[in-house]
This record gives structure tokens, sequence and C-alpha cells, in this order.
């Protein structure tokens, strides 16, 4: 484990990359591989999954013999497996920032979710580091990476209500520009979005989010409070702008709807976002992290990565759709 130590704080200076805490996680993790003999790959690729059974519960206690990948249509080797428990914390350490729109209308909502948001941060384990950051046309960092769940609950509470244009995917890129950056690299790393979805001043398209989220790993959630307008005698709600929904698809996280039509028509309806917090740790505690190799020749481009499961009746959601090589 010495050596596992030695290793991990030379890598981390050098790259800081997802790399680092894979090696500490083989070191302990796979059997037959003790501290002398860590074999490095910088080419890792990991791909977390999802299996569900008929009635969509969440299947657990699965092994990596259990599993098929295919990288292009081709069987790869696992080389890598991790399974996340359903303890009453995430085992595993987690670096997540908060993404708050700061319009007036959406502001005003979430200024209620003091009870929410004291439920998302108290399941999320001594060990996570949150940051909070509001925008609208520019990102401002509220509130620095802390494990002080107390701090970041203030801080969620004292934020301004700003109006004007909204850049979503400025933010977006900045966040997981944020993340990537920190020196713990065995950090698993998320970015929850809570926003009308409507994008009006980015001068970044949300592919360069996905593509940047894809390289280091992070998963972003969605969260949509959509905005009413008339049309034909009712109130619709006004679309998302697109990369909002896709940017979650795309990274391996989700996509929520917040609210109703009756709720925006009711001036004491309070939107409650708890189900959708508790949607986020439930997602996490219940995947499963598959490890391979892309081929020493594979071309540059995206490649399609596929997951089964030797076992009927099961539903699997790869959060990954594939990878890029340069």
């Amino acid at each position: 484990m010495k050596m596992a130590m030695i290793v991990n704080r030379f890598l981390g200076s050098v790259c800081g990359k997802c790399l680092v805490g894979m090696v500490l996680l083989l070191v302990t993790m796979m059997p037959g591989i003790s501290s002398h003999q860590v074999v490095l790959r910088s080419d890792l690729v990991l791909v977390p999954v999802s299996v569900y059974d008929r009635r969509g519960r969440f299947v657990s206690g699965l092994r990596a013999e259990d599993f098929i990948l295919y990288d292009d249509g081709r069987r790869r080797p696992i080389v890598f497996f991790s399974a996340e428990t359903e303890a009453e914390h995430l085992s595993r350490p987690l670096a997540l920032i908060l993404l708050l729109d700061a319009s007036h209308s959406i502001a005003a909502i979430l200024h209620e979710q003091q009870s929410a948001v004291a439920s998302l941060l108290s399941a999320l384990g001594d060990r996570t580091m949150v940051s909070i950051v509001s925008f609208h046309q520019r990102p401002e960092v509220l509130l620095d990476f802390t494990v002080d769940k107390d701090e970041a609950l203030r801080t969620f509470l004292r934020r301004r209500r700003i109006g004007g244009n909204t850049a979503i995917f400025d933010a977006l890129c900045f966040a997981i520009k944020r993340l990537s950056a920190l020196p713990d690299a065995d950090l698993r790393r998320i970015v929850v979005i809570i926003s009308d979805g409507l994008d009006t001043a980015s001068e970044t398209d949300y592919r360069a989010c996905a593509r940047a989220a894809q390289r280091e790993g992070i998963a972003v959630y969605s969260v949509w409070i959509p905005l009413y307008s008339p049309s034909g005698g009712r109130l619709k709600a006004r679309r998302p702008t697109k990369g909002f929904i896709e940017v979650a698809e795309e990274t391996g996280g989700k996509f929520f709807r917040v609210g109703t039509v009756e709720e925006a028509l009711n001036p004491r309806a309070v939107v409650d976002l708890r189900p959708v917090f508790q949607a986020v740790i439930d997602d996490l505690r219940h995947q499963y992290y598959l490890g391979f190799y892309p081929p020493g020749d594979a071309h540059p481009g995206f490649h399609r990565v596929r997951v089964t499961v030797k076992r009927k009746g099961v539903r699997v959601d790869a959060r990954r759709r594939g990878y890029l090589v340069r």
C-alpha cells in the first residue's frame, strides 16, 4: 500500500487524471495484484452502468463476470470493476458542483428548498466536497469546494437573485473545468445544474461541454424547472434549449423535470426538489463501474460502447455511450 501511495502522489503531480484513483483501487481491490505488481495504462476507459429488473428496481450483487462489454461491436476484457454499496452514505468520495440559475424566477423557487438541500447534503457523506456556482450571463463561484455541509447550506440560502441573460453552457463548461482541476483524482465528479433550461447568451456549444465531461468522467444531472407561456388558449412549458437534456444523457447523468402547470399558476405552491435529489443519490448508490482498454490501433474519433448482462429479465443502462480517441 505504501508503494501505491507513492505512485499516487507522483502521478497526481504529473497528470491529475482519473487514472490516479484507479491505481489505488486496482491495488486494494483487484485480486492477485499486490503493491509490487502495479501496471499503469493511461487509456483506461471507465463505463458507469446501472441494472434494473422488470419492475424498474436496481439490481445489486452483480460481479464483473456477469457483464459483457463491447467496443464498436467487439468484445473487450473488463480489467477493472467496482460496485457502489447501498450503505447510508456513498462509499466512494464525491466532488459535487451545484450549478444554480440566478434568474429571478428560478432563484425564488430555489430559495424555498432549504430542507431539500439539507437532505441532499446529509446523504452525501463526510468526505464529499461541495461547491456552489451561480450563473446568469457569467458564472460566479459562491462557495469553493468544502466538506463543511453547514457552510454549503448557508451559502445556498444567501444567494443573490439576478436577472438578465442566461448562459447555461458557458457556466456548465466552467463547472466541468473546475472539477477537472481537482488534484484528488480518485474522486467521483458530478454537476447538478438547476435551471429553466433557456440559454440566451452562451458562446459555447453544449457538445463542447459533453466532450469535456466525457473525457474527464464527469456526469451531469440536468434539473429543469420550466417556465410557462400561453399557447392555444392554455399554458405550455417553454422547451429547454437543445443540449440541456442531451448533455445529461451523453455524460452518464440524468434529466429531471420539476413542477407542473398547476403549481406554476398557484402562488402558494412550493416546488419540491427532494424527490429529484433523492433520485440522484439513489442513482449514484446503484452504479457499477467497468473499465477496459481500447485497442492500441484505435482510429481517431468517437467509439461506441455497449454493455450487456448474463441474466434474463433485466435492463442495462450504460451511462457512457462511448469515448473519444484523438
